[in-house]
């Protein structure tokens, strides 16, 4: 059978089936849905809550000091971080509480210096360690999480602090 339709000659075979439509559909989506895997293994397009803002507070375990060896906090428990939805993580940091804004992508991490109070402690060692681990805040660029701890890291991968779930 011969059909005109728009000056086009189309040849139909009578015997063939028509296409299935749900058949090439179906072909559609599954390109689709490869597209979009692929997509968000390459970029890193996970919908995953960040566990920084899931657990509220965190405890300083130890930290990098200014020779450049990990070491356990002074007194645990004193120094604590909520890392909270609107950029900003919060803190007592042994003597005085802080301040500071952060960004996250994926593993990625920067964090400003914080601002903080000016109370003066009488131990100068929770002072050094206070003003340590403000710096180490600021050296941040990424992170290492688990359910129950964060490790923040420098531009070269060494371990600044060591936070644990409170």
């Amino acid at each position: 059978m011969v059909m005109a339709y728009k000056a086009f000659v189309y040849l139909m075979d009578e015997n063939k089936p028509a296409p299935d439509r749900f058949k090439t559909v179906a072909s559609i989506a599954l390109i689709v849905i490869a597209v979009v895997l692929v997509l968000v293994f390459l970029f890193g397009l996970t919908a995953q809550p960040s566990s920084l803002r899931t657990t509220p507070n965190w405890m300083l375990m130890s930290y990098r000091d200014t020779t450049g060896i990990l070491i356990p906090v002074i007194n645990y428990g004193d120094i604590t971080a909520r890392f909270e939805g609107d950029s900003k993580v919060t803190g007592f940091s042994g003597c005085n509480q802080y301040v500071a804004a952060y960004l996250e992508n994926g593993n990625q991490m920067r964090i400003t210096y914080p601002q903080h109070t000016t109370l003066v402690c009488p131990d100068t060692g929770v002072m050094q360690q206070e003003t340590t681990y403000y710096d180490n805040l600021a050296k941040a660029a990424s992170q290492k999480t688990w359910p129950s701890e964060i490790n923040v890291l420098d531009a070269q991968g060494n371990t600044l602090l060591v936070f644990r779930k409170a």
